[in-house]
This record gives C-alpha cells, sequence and structure tokens, in this order.
C-alpha cells in the first residue's frame, strides 16, 4: 500500500481483521478501529490481503498508497468530476511515477489530468472507479454451473440462469472455496455471493464470489449424507472422544447472532450461578455465516479461562442450516482444547455440529438448562443440608428441653425438700428453745465453778512449769556444745554428722573441725 503496516493500522484493527476476516466492506467497518475514512483509504487493499491477493494476483487493482475508494453508497450515474473531487480530498499527491501525472496543467485532481480543460484518466484508474462504484451491487445470485476450473489458489466458474440464455463469469480464491465446504460440479444448482468487478488485464467483468451453497433440499440432503458418512468413518462422532462438561462450569463462550431471539431464550434461562459469558456475535445462516463462525470458535480456542464453548441458534430447513453442516465448521469444534455445547432446534436431520460436539440440546433453552442442572443439584443438595441442620437443630432443642424440664423438677424436688428440713429443725429448735435456756442456766452455774476452780489450777501450774523452766535451762547450760568447746574442746563433722568414732569417716572424706571461734576444714587421709 506504499506506507509502513504500523502507520496505517492500530495493533487492536490488525487483530481485529485477523480474527473476523472480513470479507465485505460491513464486516470491515465492525472492526475496532477501522472508520469510514480509513475505509475508503485503504479498505479495498485490506480486504485484497485478506483474500489472499497479491501484486501479482489475477486481480491486483494497483492501488497507489493513500488512493482513497470510491464510496459504495455513490451510484453510477454520479458526475466524474464528483467522483474525482472526493478522492482529491483523501489526500492523494500524483507524482510522474502513476502515468498520470502533467507538471504543467495539474490542477490537483488525483485520478486524472485537464487537457484542454478535460479531464483524462488512465485505463486503470477508470476501472478502479469502476470497480469501487460495482461494489455496491453486491449480491446473492442463483444459476446452474455450466463450466468449472478449479486450480491450487482459485477456481473459475460459470452459472447461467436456468429459464433464460443469461450467463455469468465467475471467480473465487481457494480459501473462500474451501470454506463453503461443498465440492462443486458441472450441472449443479448454486447460490454465490459476492459483488461484480472488471478484470483490468482483459477488461471483462466477472463475478467475484467470497461464497457458494448449494440450492434445492435434494442436492443439500445428498452432501450431508456424504459428509456425515465421511465424518463418521474418521470417528469424528464417536462418544469415547468426546470431552466431559465441567461439574459447576463458570466461564461460559457463547456463540450466536445478537439480532436473534435464541440469545434472549438462553439468558433469560440461564441461572444466576455466577455464570461469566463471553459472548461473540456471528452470523448463524447462510454461506457467509461459515466464516465468522470458524472466526469465532477459533477466538474462543485461544481463551485460556472457558469452561466450555455454547453454540446456540433456532430452528430451521436443512437450507437455512447449511452453515452447520459444514466441514470446516465441524472440523474446528472437533478440534476444540474445551467441552462445547451445541443447541440447534431441527426438524429431521441432525445438523453435523450437534453430532460432533460434546454434547447437544433440541434448543438453546434447553443448553442453558443442562449448564444449571449440576448447579441446581449443588443448590439442592446444600438445602436437604440445610434441613438436615434444622432437623437435628430442632431435635437437641427438644433434648436438652425435656433434659431441662427433668432438672428442673429435681431441683424443684429437692428445694421442697430442704425447705421441710428447715420446717422440722424450726420446730425442734421451738422445742428446745426452753431446754437451751435451762441448760444455759446450768453451764452458768458450772462455768463460775469452774472458773475458780481453773484459777487456782492455773495457778498451780505456772508454778510447776516456771520450776520446770529453770531446770531445763540449767541443763541446757550444762549440755551446751559451745560451752565445752570455750573448754577447749573441738566438735567433729563430716557429710553433716557428728564423728563420734573412726568409723563414720573414710579416706578422702572431707571433715569440718568447729572450734570456739569458727571452723577448722579437714581432709581424712
Amino acid at each position: 500500500m506504499g506506507l509502513d503496516f504500523f502507520r496505517v493500522l492500530s495493533n487492536d484493527a490488525v487483530n481485529g481483521i485477523a480474527e473476523t476476516l472480513p470479507t465485505t466492506k460491513e464486516a470491515l467497518l465492525e472492526v475496532k478501529g477501522i472508520a469510514e475514512k480509513k475505509w475508503q483509504t485503504y479498505g479495498r487493499d485490506i480486504l485484497a490481503i485478506v483474500a489472499e491477493e497479491t501484486t501479482q494476483g489475477l486481480f491486483a487493482t494497483d492501488a497507489v498508497a493513500g488512493r482513497g475508494l470510491y464510496p459504495r453508497s455513490k451510484r453510477l450515474d454520479e458526475s466524474t468530476e464528483e467522483t474525482i473531487t472526493k478522492t482529491s480530498e483523501q489526500g492523494y499527491n500524483p507524482s510522474p511515477a502513476d502515468g498520470n501525472y502533467d507538471e504543467t496543467e495539474n490542477d490537483g485532481s488525483r485520478d486524472g489530468y485537464r487537457q484542454s480543460g478535460e479531464k483524462v484518466f488512465t485505463v486503470a484508474d477508470y476501472l478502479e472507479i469502476l470497480n469501487t462504484g460495482l461494489r455496491q451491487f453486491e449480491a446473492k445470485v442463483i444459476g446452474e454451473i455450466t463450466s468449472l476450473d478449479i486450480r491450487d489458489k482459485y477456481i473459475f466458474f460459470s452459472i447461467k440462469d436456468k429459464k433464460d440464455n443469461a450467463m455469468m463469469s465467475c471467480f473465487m480464491w481457494g480459501s473462500s472455496y474451501k470454506m463453503s465446504g461443498i465440492l462443486l460440479e458441472e450441472g449443479m444448482e448454486v447460490a454465490v455471493h459476492g459483488f461484480p468487478e472488471m478484470y483490468k488485464p482483459s477488461g471483462r467483468m466477472t463475478f467475484r464470489a467470497d461464497s457458494v451453497e448449494l440450492v434445492g433440499e435434494g442436492a443439500l440432503k445428498k452432501a450431508y449424507d456424504e459428509l456425515k458418512k465421511k465424518l463418521e468413518k474418521e470417528g469424528l462422532f464417536l462418544e469415547s472422544r468426546k470431552k466431559p462438561i465441567p461439574e459447576y462450569p463458570q466461564n461460559i463462550g457463547l456463540i450466536t447472532s445478537e439480532t436473534g431471539a435464541v440469545i434472549h431464550d438462553f439468558l433469560n434461562n440461564i441461572g444466576k450461578f455466577g455464570f461469566k459469558i463471553s459472548f461473540r456475535d456471528s452470523r448463524v445462516e447462510g454461506a457467509l455465516a461459515v466464516k465468522e463462525l470458524v472466526s469465532a470458535v477459533k477466538y474462543f480456542k485461544k481463551q485460556k479461562s472457558i469452561d466450555v464453548l455454547v453454540l446456540i441458534r433456532g430452528g430451521g430447513s436443512l437450507e437455512s442450516l447449511q452453515a452447520f453442516n459444514n466441514e470446516a465448521l465441524v472440523r474446528e469444534i472437533a478440534d476444540c482444547p474445551f467441552p462445547v455445547l451445541v443447541g440447534i432446534g431441527h426438524d429431521k436431520d441432525v445438523p453435523l455440529v450437534s453430532l460432533v460436539a460434546d454434547r447437544a440440546g433440541s434448543t438453546p433453552t434447553a443448553v442453558a438448562k443442562l449448564l444449571n442442572s449440576t448447579w441446581e443439584q449443588a443448590l439442592a443438595k446444600v438445602r436437604l443440608h440445610e434441613q438436615k441442620i434444622l432437623n437435628r437443630f430442632s431435635e437437641a432443642l427438644y433434648e436438652k428441653k425435656d433434659n431441662l424440664r427433668d432438672r428442673s423438677e429435681h431441683i424443684e424436688k429437692k428445694f421442697r425438700m430442704i425447705f421441710e428440713r428447715f420446717r422440722n429443725a424450726e420446730e425442734k429448735i421451738k422445742r428446745n428453745f426452753v431446754a437451751i435456756g435451762s441448760a444455759m442456766a446450768r453451764a452458768k452455774e458450772r462455768l463460775d465453778h469452774s472458773q475458780k476452780t481453773l484459777k487456782e489450777k492455773l495457778t498451780d501450774d505456772i508454778r510447776r512449769s516456771k520450776e520446770k523452766i529453770i531446770y531445763i535451762e540449767k541443763m541446757l547450760v550444762a549440755n551446751n556444745p559451745m560451752r565445752q568447746l570455750k573448754l577447749g574442746y573441738s566438735l567433729a563433722l563430716s557429710k553433716g554428722k557428728v564423728v563420734r568414732k573412726i568409723e563414720d569417716v573414710a579416706s578422702g572424706d572431707e571433715v569440718d573441725i568447729r572450734v570456739e571461734n569458727g571452723t577448722i576444714k579437714t581432709k581424712v587421709e
């Protein structure tokens, strides 16, 4: 495109294009970072790169860096003057290398130059203008294949009208053909989607198809049966290869159309169990849906936090469900590292993506209920245990209540016994009160007599005790060891005991010899 790519697109825009692989203006404008101005300047070149177009390709546009595109909303009957003025405003500066530059008479118009007051274009520039305008005629065309030339990277074929002799030449890139998932043959009735384009090397108009699909219930059923048989032979539908659904999934990847009713059915029926839903919008009908569905699956395969992927749409005929019988989509789902749940309503034939999915529900609502089931079971278990706890608590409460009642009755009985004993004791005290008074009088008389006797006896005892103390004092003085020490004697002690005999000590024992004014430390040799 003549500029370094990092000066053209942001990282977000590049990543968005790589993920969605847009083939139309509308799809490209949905990419974050691509606005109308960016589309007018680089849109066609980006779509060409996405479609594997190179400067040596069959439909190379020879686009000049910075050249704007003719908006699809413009009609062909508008003046060339207005077209050139609009493209000039987008900042293109012609140069001699472009082949449409005149140093003396250039007036700033970017797609041509003036000659005698009239604007003149090169063939390439004029065809470029035509091709830009022709893109507004994007459509789906039905016809019968009359010729077919399949090559490595692209195919040529022609389709004709069954009723009239009208014929149309078509071109399709090999990647888009593979994505369509069908094997074209002459005589087939097909519907091709794309737009007309002038092929510059020959000047012929060709219909540039970006998708192709079969027409007719019989052809679709035949293709369905053949592909189903092929995939069954490879073992893609075997139960043994299917992955189990996590017991308590939380992170859910969701693929469907944001404009359909099924997304509301799914979200209205999914339980409030803390689900984290990552949504990817995609067409769910028509050949164009295949690329978006495959792109969405690839997007989620890069996400490491997904527990389960959900793919849903409403019911429909075999023709409307073609995208879900596409081999590329089936293989992409089979290769998912996480479980895939599919909920597609159907009448007779089960869509192939439902057969290859790890679990399939008859409707989007059924898939939502399937995701809810383990959480609802867990909630039921919690409620059951809650009821068991309440029952156990009630039983324990009644048991404690009975025990408390028994203890209360026992305490009440004990108190009655105590009060009875108290009353008996009170009566007994009253009965004995008089006796106690008499006894106290007699005791007083005895106390007075005893006081006199005790005084006499105490005086005598004191006298005898004094005499005894004097005697003991004399004995202590006579037998005091310190008295003996003062007289020149000593006291030998070994191990805290008095040494009375030589047998009381042994060689090596320490002996303390106590004298009047201290202790002598000795050792027996």
